[in-house]
C-alpha cells in the first residue's frame, strides 16, 4: 500500500498547535515525521507555538533547523486554536490540508484509510471511533455542546465537526474566507463545503485519548465554552439572515467559477 500511496502523488499539510506542550511537542513531531514517510516524501508540518511560556518554544525552533518539513511560526501570546488555523492557513502549500491537536488524537497510520477516497471526494471527514471509557468533563461537555447546536442550527448530516478533516488546498486556502475564531472553524469549513456542492464522504476512524493529560476544569474551559457558543450563533445569523451563505458560495464562484481545481 505504501508504495501505490507514493505513486498517486498526494501531498500533505499537517497544521497543528502546542501551548506548553515541552514535554511532548518532540516526541510526537518525530512520530508524525516517521508516520508520513510510510505514505509520501511530499509533506509538511505547520506548528503554531500559541504563546508558549515554558521550553516549547526553544524545542521547536531546534526541531526547524533539523526537520526540512516543519515550519514554526510563534504566536506573541495565547489566542486559541481557532486563530492558530487562521495564521497557519497562510503558509499552507500542498495538496491536501488537516489539522491534529498535538496529542496525536488522529494517528497518520490511518492515513491508509484516507488515501483511496482522495480519487472520488473532495473533503474527507472522519468521525470518531472512541473506545476509552474515561471522560474528561469539559473537553467532552464543549464537544457535545457544539455538536449539537450545529446539528439543531444548521441541520447538517455531519457526524462529527471536531475530529480530522482534510480539505484540498485550494478550496481551504483560497476557495473560502474564513469568519470564526474559535473551534467552530472545522465545522465553518464544512457548512461552506456543502455549499458550494462540494463531494464530501464521511468514515469512522479510531480517535486517541490523552485524558491523563487533562486537569480539571478551570475558568479558562467555561471562558472557551462562552466563545464557541457565541462563535456558533453569530455565524447561524449572518449565514441565514445576512446573506453569508450566499456570499461564500459567490466568493468560490468567482475565483474558480465551477470547477475544482484540485481535479485538473
Amino acid at each position: 500500500m505504501s508504495a501505490e500511496n507514493k505513486k498517486m502523488g498526494f501531498s500533505f499539510s499537517l497544521i497543528t498547535f502546542a501551548y506548553n506542550e515541552a514535554e511532548l511537542v518532540e516526541k510526537q513531531i518525530m512520530v508524525w515525521v516517521e508516520q508520513f514517510k510510510k505514505f509520501t516524501d511530499d509533506f509538511e508540518i505547520i506548528l503554531i507555538d500559541d504563546g508558549s511560556t515554558d521550553a516549547t518554544s526553544e524545542i521547536v525552533d531546534r526541531l526547524e533547523k533539523e526537520i526540512p518539513q516543519l515550519k514554526v511560526i510563534h504566536h506573541p501570546y495565547n489566542m486559541g486554536v481557532g486563530y492558530a488555523v487562521r495564521t497557519a492557513r497562510k503558509y499552507v502549500t500542498k495538496d491536501y490540508v488537516f489539522w491534529n491537536d498535538i496529542d496525536g488524537h488522529f494517528s497518520l497510520a490511518d492515513l491508509e484509510k484516507v488515501i483511496p477516497f482522495l480519487k472520488d471526494y473532495d473533503v474527507i471527514v472522519a468521525f470518531k471511533h472512541d473506545t476509552t471509557k474515561t471522560k474528561a468533563y469539559f473537553p467532552w461537555l464543549k464537544s457535545r455542546i457544539n455538536y449539537w447546536l450545529i446539528k439543531i442550527l444548521f441541520l447538517s448530516p455531519i457526524q462529527d465537526f471536531q475530529f480530522v478533516q482534510f480539505y484540498p488546498r485550494e478550496f481551504f486556502c483560497e476557495g473560502i474566507e474564513l469568519e470564526s475564531y474559535s473551534s467552530f472553524i472545522p465545522a465553518e469549513c464544512m457548512l461552506k463545503a456543502q455549499a458550494i456542492g462540494l463531494d464530501v464522504i464521511q468514515f469512522q476512524i479510531h480517535y486517541y485519548s490523552h485524558y491523563s493529560k487533562i486537569r480539571p476544569g478551570k475558568c479558562s474551559d467555561f471562558k472557551t465554552i462562552k466563545t464557541s457558543i457565541r462563535n456558533i450563533f453569530s455565524f447561524w445569523f449572518k449565514w441565514y439572515f445576512l446573506g453569508n451563505k450566499k456570499r461564500a458560495k459567490e466568493f468560490y464562484y468567482k475565483k474558480y467559477g465551477a470547477s475544482k481545481p484540485w481535479r485538473e
